[in-house]
């Protein structure tokens, strides 16, 4: 597995949370800066969210990128499918020698696609009980507890 779910998931939330708190989109830029990435990465991940019906981009003051639908009604299942590839497995694999006199390399990688294929589909699942709102919900109560304690140590 990648880090894009990580990425798209964190652009989403920082997008939700403007659009909460500031009544504006995000930048690519910003966006950049709050992952602690290039923003030729954020532009990619943009354009694969995009294409998924995820998020739009407006021109002009407040504009930005934007969800393109309620957060309530995006999970992190579709943010996952928008991202990865088809070819993108779970778990990466290692190419058997299956011409070597080794009875389990011809059958080891068959048996282990199979229990990584019921790895995904559980992933899959959990993503899908969780939106990009309860999401950025969560995350902004961590952060409000991690200030308050921290403020607490100083």
């Amino acid at each position: 597995m990648n880090s894009r779910l990580t990425v798209a998931a964190h652009v989403l939330g920082m997008i939700s949370y403007l659009e909460r708190e500031e009544g504006r989109g995000a930048t690519s830029d910003e966006l950049a800066q709050s992952v602690g990435t290039n923003a030729v990465v954020i532009r990619r991940v943009l354009g694969q969210l995009k294409s998924a019906g995820l998020v739009d981009t407006r021109r002009g003051a407040g504009g930005g990128s934007v969800l393109s639908r309620d957060p309530r009604d995006i999970t992190l299942r579709a943010v996952y499918e928008a991202v990865e590839d088809d070819a993108c497995t779970l778990i990466g694999r290692h190419a058997s020698a299956v011409g070597a006199e080794c009875p389990v390399a011809p059958v080891i990688a068959s048996y282990l696609d199979g229990l990584y294929v019921e790895a995904e589909e559980a992933l899959k699942r959990t993503l899908g009980e969780v939106t990009v709102d309860a999401m950025s919900r969560e995350v902004m109560t961590r952060v409000r507890s991690c200030r308050g304690a921290s403020a607490h140590v100083a």
